[in-house]
C-alpha cells in the first residue's frame, strides 16, 4: 500500500504525455541540462540518436511521463526502428542521468541528479582522504539498494546459472532481481550476486581489448587446459 501511495503521488504531480504535443524532432537538450551536463562532466547520446530523442522527450516534457504503449508510438511516429523502446527510455543511469524508478513509469527527476551507476563504475584512485573514500561507499550502497533490496519480491525472477549448459534442472536455476536479466547470456552464474562471463563474451570482450585477466593469467589458464585436454583420451 505504502509503495502504490507513493507512485500515486509522483503521477499526481506529471500527466501521462500525449504523443500528439510532440510534432518534430527535438535539435537540443533544454540550456539547463546542457550546463549540468557541463558541470558534472556527463556525456549524453547525441541527440539525433533513437536515445537521444527518448532523452530529448523526456527533459522536453518535464511534466509527463511515458508508458510502454507512449515509448513506443513515439518512436514510430518519428521512423526510428527498435526492438524495445522501453530500453532507449530506461537505461539513462548506464551514463550519468538519475531516472525514474518506478516500474513502468518513465521520465526524468528534478532537479538533475548524477547516478550511482556511473560513479560506482568510475575506477576508484584513493586520494588518502576519508570523505572521496565514504563518498564512493556510500554510491554503492545507493546503488545496490535501489538494484536489489528496494526490489520487491514479485519482480524477482527465475534465470539459469549457466545459459549454454542445457541443463533446465533445478539444480541450474538461480533467483535474480530484474537488473540481472541483462547478464543472461553473456554470464554464468554462482549465486545470486556472483557471476564469470561465458567462453563466448570472455574471447568477444578480449578481443576488443577489455580482457578480465592479464597477460600472466592468461598464460596460467592456457596451461592448466593445455595440460587438461592433452591427458584426456579422445
Amino acid at each position: 500500500m505504502i509503495k502504490k501511495a507513493k507512485i500515486n503521488h509522483i503521477i499526481s504531480n506529471r500527466s501521462l504525455i500525449n504523443i500528439d504535443t510532440i510534432s518534430t524532432l527535438y535539435s537540443n537538450y533544454p540550456d539547463d541540462f546542457i550546463n549540468w551536463c557541463e558541470i558534472n562532466k556527463v556525456k549524453p547520446p547525441k541527440i539525433n540518436t533513437a536515445n537521444g530523442f527518448a532523452l530529448a522527450c523526456m527533459l522536453h516534457n518535464p511534466d509527463s511521463y511515458f508508458k510502454r504503449e507512449e515509448c513506443s508510438k513515439i518512436m514510430e511516429k518519428f521512423n526510428f526502428k527498435t526492438n524495445d523502446s522501453i530500453q532507449l527510455f530506461n537505461k539513462t543511469d548506464q551514463w550519468g542521468l538519475y531516472s525514474s524508478k518506478e516500474r513502468g513509469i518513465y521520465y526524468i527527476p528534478l532537479p538533475y541528479k548524477i547516478s550511482p551507476k556511473r560513479d560506482m563504475r568510475m575506477n576508484f584512485t584513493f586520494d588518502g582522504t576519508e570523505k572521496d573514500k565514504n563518498n564512493k561507499i556510500d554510491l554503492i550502497k545507493q546503488n545496490i539498494k535501489e538494484d536489489y533490496i528496494d526490489v520487491s519480491n514479485d519482480e524477482w525472477q527465475l534465470g539459469h546459472k549457466n545459459p549454454n549448459s542445457g541443463d533446465n534442472s533445478d539444480n541450474n536455476l538461480v533467483l535474480q532481481p530484474p537488473i540481472q536479466g541483462k547478464y543472461r547470456d553473456d554470464f554464468i552464474f554462482i549465486d545470486t550476486l556472483t557471476k564469470i562471463p561465458t567462453p563466448e563474451k570472455f574471447i568477444k570482450d578480449d578481443k576488443n581489448k577489455k580482457s578480465y585477466y592479464t597477460i600472466e593469467q592468461q598464460k596460467i589458464l592456457y596451461e592448466y587446459l593445455h595440460s587438461k585436454f592433452s591427458d584426456m583420451t579422445l
